[in-house]
C-alpha cells in the first residue's frame, strides 16, 4: 500500500510542471507569425462532438479548453490521468488505487504528509480534503473511497476553474463517492 501511495505522489508531482508548461507552450504559439496566405478549402470541416475518454472508473467530457495532458491509464492496478485547462490556468490529477485495508481517513493522511500540508484533512460530504503548496501553486486535493478502491484528485492553480471542469466534465455511474463531492 505504501509503495502504491508513494508511486501515486510522484504522478501527482508532475502536474505543476505540467502546469508552467502549458502556460510557456501558449505564448509560444501566440508569438508565432506567417506570411502564407491561408489555404482555400472546397468543403466546411464537420463539427465534431466533445471527445470523451473513459476509464472503469469514471467518464470525461473534455471541453473544448482543456486537454488531457495524460488520459486514464492503468498500470499495476492503479487508474492516473492529468488534464489541464489550455490557458493555462489549472491542472487536474486523478488517481485511483486499490485501498486494501485502508480508510480514507489513513489514505489522506498520508497524502497531506507526503504533499506537506500544513493542516491535517478535514472530513466533508464523506471524503478527506487538505490544501498545501507545490512549487508555489496553491494546491487541493481530495480523498475518496467506495469498496475496495481510493482516488485521490488533486487542483492546482486556479481552483474555480478546475472545479467547474470536474462538477460539469466528469461522470461516474459506478462509482461516485471518488469523486470529489464538491
Amino acid at each position: 500500500m505504501l509503495k502504491h501511495i508513494l508511486a501515486i505522489g510522484l504522478a501527482l508531482c508532475l502536474a505543476a510542471p505540467a502546469l508552467a508548461a502549458e502556460k510557456a507552450d501558449d505564448a509560444a504559439a501566440a508569438a508565432k507569425t506567417t506570411d502564407k496566405a491561408p489555404e482555400a478549402t472546397e468543403t466546411a470541416p464537420t463539427p465534431k462532438g466533445p471527445e470523451q475518454l473513459n476509464c472503469k472508473y469514471y467518464t470525461v467530457t473534455m471541453p473544448d479548453d482543456w486537454k488531457a495532458i495524460m488520459a486514464p491509464t492503468e498500470n499495476q492496478g492503479m487508474t492516473s490521468a492529468i488534464f489541464a485547462r489550455t490557458a493555462g490556468s489549472a491542472v487536474v490529477t486523478m488517481v485511483v488505487g486499490p485501498r486494501g485495508v485502508a480508510d480514507g481517513k489513513t489514505i489522506a493522511g498520508m497524502f497531506a504528509e507526503q504533499f506537506k500540508a500544513e493542516k491535517p484533512p478535514v472530513e466533508k460530504n464523506g471524503q478527506y480534503t487538505f490544501s498545501f503548496t507545490q512549487q508555489g501553486m496553491p494546491c487541493q486535493a481530495w480523498v475518496g473511497t467506495e469498496g475496495d478502491v481510493f482516488m485521490v484528485t488533486t487542483v492546482t492553480g486556479n481552483r474555480k476553474d478546475a472545479q467547474a471542469f470536474i462538477r460539469q466534465s466528469i461522470k461516474s455511474a459506478d462509482f461516485p463517492k471518488l469523486l470529489p463531492q464538491l
